[in-house]
């Protein structure tokens, strides 16, 4: 497994990048259930109280690519043109989402290979719903009516993470290509739901 820590950005995010490469090491020796937090914040050379400053949860780990809260999605999506194409702003926005593809293709195969497909699917659900309420706000913003732009987000996060769900869920090798491409076929298919 390749190392992602950084050799620049804060001391913060080094922690947090080094945090997340011991975890990610202990998960595939130990198994998920099994990797100790005390053993991942020794490995680091921090304290049990670094790592949940950090991560709320051993699960955050592996679900670190769907950020609970949506700030750098929300802030491309309202630096794009008011009058672009809703589709054509949501796959823009989430191509500035700050994670590593590689990364995020190796998490994604030890989600799959370490978690139960239950427990995969009720963190996409909630992040579905952090994406949801952050394309309502910004609909909303411009002008949008409050039902269209409720409407409007749930459908748009639907679809991005149905695609998701189907890439995570299919046989590897994963790419971000490959996700890429079903996230643009998705939101396609939801493109008369938007009219």
């Amino acid at each position: 497994m390749a190392t992602t820590t950084a050799l620049t950005g804060t001391k913060a995010e080094r922690t947090r990048a080094a945090l997340r490469d011991a975890a990610l090491r202990h998960f595939v020796a130990d198994g998920f259930e099994a990797s100790s937090v005390p053993a991942i914040a020794a490995e680091v050379g921090v304290t049990e109280r670094t790592f949940y400053r950090h991560f709320a949860t051993k699960d955050e780990v592996l679900f670190g690519d769907l950020a609970t809260r949506l700030e750098w999605f929300s802030r491309a999506l309202r630096a794009r043109p008011r009058d672009e194409d809703l589709i054509v702003s949501v796959l823009s926005s989430m191509s500035s989402a700050p994670i590593d593809p590689q990364l995020m293709v190796e998490i994604a195969r030890l989600r799959s290979e370490l978690l139960s497909p239950a427990r995969i699917e009720r963190v996409f659900r909630d992040r579905q719903g952090a994406m949801a309420a952050e394309l309502r706000r910004v609909l909303s913003e411009r002008g949008t009516d409050e039902l269209a732009a409720a409407v409007r987000a749930e459908t748009l996060a639907g679809a991005v993470f149905a695609a998701l769900a189907v890439w995570t869920e299919s046989p590897r090798p994963h790419d971000v290509r490959t996700l890429v491409a079903l996230t643009e076929r998705a939101l396609e298919q939801v493109r008369p739901a938007l009219d």
